[in-house]
């Protein structure tokens, strides 16, 4: 976990599905700062003081399977992957099973889904 600790840089964003963020909204995010610190998580508006991070790996489903996650490998989105990786963020009210974001670790990127869109953020 202490090497994903850093402070990231949106730097591209891809379209998966429908939303209400326009193209220029989610542009405009472009070069935007995401924090990923022991003390502090901020992305878009949204802040978490003393959050909690766990790290997970899921299979790729089978062929004909439909996993009960929808990753961005669903999407048609990073499908080279031999597993998904995921970065849990939790605020302290969170449920155990219940984060209250999470983010794809892919080929030393970090992805965010939301809103339709994919936010690709690099460490700066």
């Amino acid at each position: 976990m202490n090497d994903l600790y850093s402070s990231y840089k949106i730097f591209g964003v891809v379209k998966y599905g429908g939303g209400l963020t326009t193209e220029a909204s989610a542009k405009d995010r472009i070069g935007k700062e995401v924090v990923v610190e022991r003390e502090t998580f901020k992305v878009r508006d949204f802040v978490i003081s003393n959050p909690s991070y766990e790290l997970d790996c899921y299979p790729l489903p089978k062929e004909g399977e439909v996993s009960v996650n929808r990753w961005s490998n669903f999407y048609g989105f990073g499908s080279n992957r031999t597993s998904i990786k995921v970065l849990h963020v939790y605020d302290e009210d969170d449920g155990a099973d219940e984060p209250s974001i999470n983010l794809e670790l892919v080929n030393g990127q970090i992805w965010e889904m939301y809103d339709g869109w994919i936010y690709k953020m690099k460490p700066l």
